[in-house]
């Protein structure tokens, strides 16, 4: 164990880098891996980072029955970019449809090539029918009430 211990320390820094020693060349130790591509570093007593020098991704190896898995380790800074992505699309999603209700509030009513108050033909004939309902209604319950004082007036 003293002698493998030995061994990881060979891992250098160089630059911004990570090249692996010639004392982790036992495979069996080791993921195997496009040593051009990757670069590894070790992680406890049974574990490797793995860095990817084309896309920059890192993901943890680990040795299980025998056989070595690598999962990504989560990239914050990643997850954080496109959020950022997402948030400012919706932003300026959301300035378009303020700017097109802004406008058209500006506009008037008259300009969108609707009735008045912005209704459709339909729409303005339906108000127009329950508008002259009310009306009724309404001449009802004062002729009522008119009534309803004559003939209390009419009592005293």
């Amino acid at each position: 164990m003293r002698t493998k211990a030995l061994g990881w320390m060979t891992v250098a820094v160089i630059g911004s880098g990570l090249v692996v020693g010639p004392a982790m060349a036992d495979s069996a130790d080791r993921p195997s891996v496009d040593p051009d591509r990757y670069v590894l570093s070790p992680v406890g007593e049974d574990g490797f980072l793995r860095l990817d020098r084309q896309s920059g991704r890192v993901a943890e190896c680990r040795k299980a029955n025998a056989h070595w898995r690598c999962l990504a380790v989560p990239d914050a800074q990643l997850a954080m970019e496109l959020e950022i992505e997402r948030l400012t699309l919706q932003v300026a999603e959301l300035r378009e449809e303020n700017a097109a209700l802004r406008a058209r509030l500006k506009g008037g009513p008259e300009k969108d090539g609707k009735g008045s108050g912005g209704l459709s033909p339909e729409d303005e004939k339906e108000l127009n029918k329950a508008l002259d309902f009310t009306e009724t209604a309404m001449r009802r319950f004062f002729g009522l009430m008119k009534t309803l004082r004559e003939e209390y007036e009419g009592l005293q």
